[in-house]
């Protein structure tokens, strides 16, 4: 009897032990799994190949990557980067790290949503009660970026996706503000994801180390390269309240003036615009324009005291055409020699900047326009 009790605490005790040992394993597995502990993202160009965090200022066609990295920790060990590249900074200091493009265990997957920061609004009028609201900031997914650690991309403007906004010429500037999303689940088309954190998300868009990109863009010489970093960015003329000046009518909502936040690269108006494209400063000092009289814009080709006006003599890249606060920049002829409808010009109107053609830039009222001259 004794034997068979005996017996029976042995088949007792193994059927515990092939339960017990493989869930011990199991949860000694477990806990030394990686854990994603934070997600930064980082930039890095064609000249400057160190991927770092924080905002970045980019020349004209220079090539731009952006990527995840990770900070992972593991229980009894220290923190541990991983990114897809070579030299990764974070905060200004270089850190030893993974050159991963996966999550390091076979069977666990990595899934990044990438998304853009832009304003609500693309444009119009700007008023201090609107200020707050117009100018917000919200996430746009970017399906366009993929969904790995290494962007596939440099992402599209995504708040004007459902509008159409006219005829108008590519170009490579603007602010590009950046949000990511990163999942690690267990199969890549998995529902549940086991892990997830986000990066800095649209609340922190405007603290200086949000990671950023400003892309310069060409434009022919006088225009500065600079003026395309205003691109993507909402364009509001700003309307103060009566007796008001137009650059505080963002101060009482976003506590900074209209052009405190075009430097900063949250919006920008017709005349900063100008201003930016001439100076590289948001102020537009209307004293150092010079007077060339006044165009009627409302026939083709425009006319100055009944005459046409010729390239290089009497109108030239940099000059300003002031419509009732609209200011448009001239870039270049259309190879006729005289200024038409058909010459490019860049402008921002109540919209994001554009570069398109004088006919589609003047307004549908348009009569006169001033033609001014930064500087002589």
């Amino acid at each position: 009897m004794a034997s068979d009790n005996r017996l029976l605490w042995l088949i007792f005790a193994a059927l515990v032990a092939l339960i017990a040992v493989p869930l011990a394993w199991w949860r000694i597995t477990e806990a030394r799994r990686p854990v994603l502990e934070e997600v930064r993202i980082v930039t890095a160009t064609g000249t400057d190949p160190v991927f770092r965090t924080g905002h970045r200022r980019v020349s004209p066609g220079d090539e731009v990557q952006i990527a995840a990295a990770l900070r992972l920790s593991r229980a009894g060990g220290p923190d541990q980067w991983l990114a897809p590249v070579a030299e990764l900074e974070i905060d200004g200091e270089p850190v030893a790290h993974l050159n991963h493009d996966s999550w390091p265990e076979d069977d666990r997957e990595v899934r990044v949503f990438w998304f853009t920061v832009e304003s609500n609004f693309l444009g119009g009028d700007l008023k201090p009660d609107d200020a707050a609201r117009f100018l917000e900031l919200r996430s746009y997914l970017a399906p366009e970026m993929g969904r790995g650690l290494l962007a596939a991309a440099v992402p599209e403007q995504h708040n004007d996706d459902q509008i159409d906004l006219g005829a108008s010429e590519a170009v490579s500037g603007g602010t590009i503000r950046l949000y990511a999303r990163v999942e690690v689940a267990k199969r890549a088309d998995a529902v549940a994801p086991e892990q997830v954190v986000a990066s800095d998300g649209p609340d922190l868009a405007s603290d200086l180390g949000f990671a950023t990109l400003y892309l310069a863009a060409a434009f022919p010489e006088p225009v500065l390269p600079v003026a395309g970093e205003l691109f993507r960015l909402p364009g509001f003329e700003p309307r103060p309240a009566v007796d008001g000046d137009w650059n505080d009518v963002t101060v009482d909502a976003l506590g900074a003036t209209f052009r405190d936040l075009v430097e900063r690269r949250r919006v920008v108006s017709s005349r900063t615009f100008a201003a930016v494209a001439m100076t590289g400063d948001a102020e537009l000092d209307l004293a150092a324009l010079s007077r060339h009289g006044t165009i009627a814009v409302n026939i083709d080709p425009p006319e100055r005291a009944g005459q046409p006006l010729r390239w290089g003599t009497d109108v030239t890249t940099g000059d300003l055409l002031d419509d009732r606060g609209q200011w448009i920049v001239l870039l270049s002829d259309d190879g006729n020699g005289q200024l038409d409808r058909s010459d490019r010009v860049a402008t921002c109107w109540r919209r994001p900047p554009v570069v398109t053609t004088l006919g589609e830039a003047l307004r549908a009222d348009a009569v006169t326009a001033e033609l001014e001259r930064h500087g002589g």
